[in-house]
């Protein structure tokens, strides 16, 4: 009887520590990343096949490799709505200035004003949809309050550890393979039929767009596509993902490992992975996008990255 008696308080014990070492409930769920080897970067092949602007296109040549030396663990989706809004409601986090939302066409354009933010971007979401209207300080507040309240380390990825990770291996320029542009509705939220009915009136350039129905105009509950071979979700797609790097106009001198590349312009920083509202061109795991630091849009958001104590 007293054997018992103490199994099962042990059992609750050990219970119960167990449960102080769990993360909030709310931290996003992170993929372990192992250290190996990729090709960064495209060809002129590549950026010719979508009719790449020259200048858009050197940003990301020319392909080099880059060794990773250290497993890292980065965010299974980007970071949601409902994540930004608790880190919001406890800090009092309020991002301020304007964010860039879509006026429908055709022909689209874009405006900027105060009445959008991140709780108003411009069309409906719920709290699984990745947040948007947040800039580079927005998402590095949350990453700070994060990394406090779970004391893990939590930070924006660099170019080259977002890119390994979104490869997952492969060496085309989506993880899906990409040879019949159908397959994109699959595995990514894009610019396609959904999009042109809803805010292009149904007409579009059909060798720009993907000619499938991904059934979501605008953003989509993240997860709602199939993942790529490491189990990552949205990694093109969705919405931009922010990263620590500068702009630069070429790779020439880009780093050979996961470090951000902090020289260059940094008054803009890098994001990648297309969103929405995206063509083929910026549909590819090499695409390169800049914006401002303080820029906020309704097709921009973040993914984390964590550091691991003991790696690889």
């Amino acid at each position: 009887m007293l054997r018992c008696f103490a199994l099962a308080l042990l059992s609750l014990l050990l219970a119960g520590c167990a449960t102080m070492r769990q993360p909030p409930a709310d931290t996003p769920a992170m993929v372990r990343i192992a250290p190996g080897r990729f090709v960064a970067g495209s060809d002129r092949a590549e950026t010719d096949a979508v009719h790449y602007p020259a200048i858009n296109a050197a940003r990301e040549q020319p392909a080099r490799m880059v060794v990773v030396e250290r497993a890292f663990a980065i965010g299974r989706t980007e970071v949601t709505r409902g994540q930004f809004a608790r880190f919001a409601a406890a800090t009092g986090w309020k991002p301020d200035g304007p964010c860039s939302f879509q006026v429908d066409g055709p022909p689209v354009h874009w405006a900027m004003d105060l009445a959008h933010d991140w709780q108003h971007p411009g069309f409906a979401q719920t709290d699984a949809h990745p947040v948007v209207c947040v800039n580079l300080a927005d998402a590095e507040a949350y990453a700070v309050w994060l990394s406090k309240r779970t004391a893990r380390h939590f930070r924006l990825p660099s170019g080259t550890e977002w890119e390994y990770a979104a490869r997952a291996g492969t060496v085309t320029p989506v993880y899906w393979g990409g040879a019949v542009p159908t397959d994109a509705c699959a595995y990514a939220n894009v610019l396609d039929v959904s999009d042109i009915r809803a805010h292009l009136g149904g007409k579009a350039d059909p060798a720009l767009t993907f000619p499938c129905d991904d059934r979501y105009p605008e953003t989509a509950p993240v997860a709602s596509f199939k993942p790529n071979a490491w189990g990552l979700y949205d990694m093109i797609g969705n919405v931009w993902e922010m990263t620590l790097d500068c702009l630069n106009p070429a790779q020439t001198d880009a780093p050979r490992d996961t470090a951000p590349r902090l020289t260059g312009d940094c008054r803009s920083h890098i994001d990648r992975g297309a969103s929405w509202d995206n063509t083929r061109k910026y549909v590819r795991a090499a695409a390169q996008h800049p914006d401002l630091v303080g820029a906020r849009t309704a097709v921009l958001g973040f993914r984390l990255v964590e550091d691991l104590a003991s790696s690889p």
